[in-house]
């Protein structure tokens, strides 16, 4: 069934002029229209088949001809689309089938992509939410971890879940959202890509062991007044979390004595609006590779604070002393620094 594309209002300009759609990116505009072929189109969104259109054109004294020119000037825009009468579109699904009219690809199939979550704290776990929301068909969350008071403060989970696994909690709170959605990784599948939440320092323990299998990893770190997205690491390809680890202890010969106390303290709160901001830019990284689309923190790192607008952009290159590049060939160069909206 041929109908208006969702999202999509009609909109009057001037005699002979309609617009369908607000965004320049995506709008259509129609013009050397009569009255009544106006008047049809301001009642599209009313369309649900091409009968109905014949129907309503008849009403406003259109001959048949007529309706069938309009019917094809609309199909050549790309404002109607083949979808079942009464049928919802998800948010993800209308947005993107709006971008293709503007001339952006589709992603791939987001319902197919798997993703695993390490850590359901709050950040982990909004980015979680905006994953499912964006129509991500797996999530699947390994978290050892129990419920914490912080977490509980973050407003994502309830007070009785204090001290239950964070992972089956966490899981309750995806499945409100996203009934349909899919908790553990398909047969003979493994991840696309695995999300990593560390506070104070990067754990350096599950890096080895992705690194080894070649498995795709997104870090984010969160300090005591940032946030930093990055680097996601896929095999063979840039430099890696531990390479940024590098760069600071040559920058700081005596980091190494603090990252490894820093990594038996506690993870503190997050600061509501660096907590959600980071979420949904760890999400959108983790997006572009289930879309098969370019990624902003592929051998790059986005760090984001409180107080300022724009994030930090940084490209890194290998560490020359990391076992990411030992058996690379050659020297790297430095890193490079600029800052940029992610």
């Amino acid at each position: 069934m041929m109908r208006l594309r969702p999202g999509y209002e009609v909109f009057w300009r001037g005699p002979g002029s309609t617009q369908i759609g607000v965004d320049p990116r995506c709008a259509v505009v129609l013009d050397r229209l009569s009255e009544a072929e106006q008047q049809l189109l301001a009642d599209l969104p009313q369309m649900m088949d091409v009968t109905w259109l014949q129907a309503r054109g008849n009403e406003l004294g259109m001959r048949p001809a007529q309706v069938r020119a309009l019917q094809r000037r609309l199909a050549r825009s790309g404002v109607l689309t083949e979808s079942p009468a009464g049928g919802t579109t998800r948010a993800d699904e209308q947005y993107w089938q709006l971008a293709q009219v503007a001339g952006v690809d589709r992603p791939a199939d987001r319902r197919r992509g798997v993703v695993e979550l390490r850590r359901a704290d709050p950040v982990g776990l909004r980015t979680a939410l905006v994953l499912a929301q964006a129509g991500v068909g797996t999530i699947v969350l390994t978290d050892p971890g129990q419920v914490l008071a912080e977490d509980i403060a973050a407003g994502l989970y309830r007070s009785d879940d204090l001290g239950e696994p964070r992972a089956r909690a966490g899981l309750s709170v995806l499945r409100n959202l996203a009934p349909h959605l899919r908790t553990s990784v398909p047969a003979g599948r493994r991840p696309d890509v695995v999300l990593l939440v560390d506070h104070l320092v990067v754990d350096p323990v599950p890096l080895r062991q992705l690194q080894r299998t070649g498995q795709p990893y997104l870090n984010v770190l969160v300090t005591e007044v940032a946030l930093r997205v990055g680097p996601l690491v896929r095999a063979g390809s840039g430099a890696c979390s531990t390479c940024v680890e590098h760069y600071r202890s040559a920058a700081d010969p005596r980091w190494p004595a603090v990252a490894a106390q820093a990594a038996v303290r506690g993870s503190g709160r997050v600061e509501p609006s660096l907590g959600w901001w980071g979420a949904v830019t760890a999400a959108q990284q983790l997006l572009a590779l289930v879309d098969g689309r370019q990624v902003a923190a592929e051998s790059a790192t986005v760090e984001l604070t409180a107080w300022e607008a724009v994030p930090t952009r940084t490209v890194w290159s290998p560490h020359p002393d990391c076992e990411c590049v030992s058996r690379r060939r050659g020297r790297t160069r430095p890193s490079s620094r600029s800052s940029t909206a992610a």
